[in-house]
C-alpha cells in the first residue's frame, strides 16, 4: 500500500509531474461534468447525450478563441525545442497582442510596455523557480548557464 502513493522523480523530467496530475484532475472533472449533465437531461425526459443547445453564445470572438487554441498548441510544441524562458517570453507578448483590440495594436507604448511585461515576468519566474526553488523547466536551444552564479535561465 505504500508503493501506491510513492512517486520515483528523475530530476532532468520532474518539471512534468504537477502537469500530469492537472490533466488527471482535470480529466475527471470533465467526467464529472459530463455525468451530472447526462443525468440532468435524464430526467428531464431526454437522451443521455441530447445536444443541449449552441455550444458558444452568439458573436463569440474567434479571433481570440482559435487564437488562443493556436498560440497554446504552438507554445506546448515548442517549449521543449526552444527553452521555457525564450519561448514563454515570445508567447506572452503574443498573447497580450492578441487581446489588446483595434485601438492598442495602433499604440506602439503598448508594444513596448507588452515587451517589458513579458521579459521581466518570465526572466523573474525562469530565475525564481529554476535557480530559487532548484525546479527544472523545460530546456532548449535558448538554455543559458551562468556557472560562477549557479543561475540557469531555462
Amino acid at each position: 500500500m505504500g508503493d501506491l502513493f510513492r512517486i520515483d522523480v528523475v530530476y532532468s523530467t520532474q518539471h512534468w509531474i504537477f502537469p500530469t496530475i492537472i490533466i488527471s484532475i482535470l480529466v475527471i472533472l470533465g467526467l464529472v461534468i459530463l455525468v451530472t449533465e447526462g443525468m440532468g437531461r435524464v430526467k428531464a425526459g431526454k437522451g443521455f447525450f441530447t445536444k443541449p443547445g449552441r455550444f458558444f453564445a452568439e458573436n463569440y470572438d474567434k479571433v481570440k478563441l482559435w487564437g488562443c487554441v493556436v498560440l497554446m498548441v504552438a507554445y506546448f510544441f515548442l517549449l521543449d525545442k526552444i527553452g521555457f524562458t525564450v519561448c514563454s517570453i515570445i508567447f506572452v507578448f503574443l498573447f497580450n497582442t492578441l487581446f489588446a483590440g483595434p485601438a492598442r495594436m495602433k499604440d506602439v507604448r503598448y508594444h513596448v510596455v507588452s515587451v517589458i511585461i513579458s521579459v521581466v515576468s518570465v526572466l523573474i519566474i525562469s530565475i525564481l523557480f529554476g535557480t530559487v526553488f532548484d525546479i527544472t523547466l523545460p530546456d532548449g536551444v535558448c538554455t543559458i548557464w551562468i556557472q560562477s552564479l549557479g543561475i540557469t535561465i531555462f
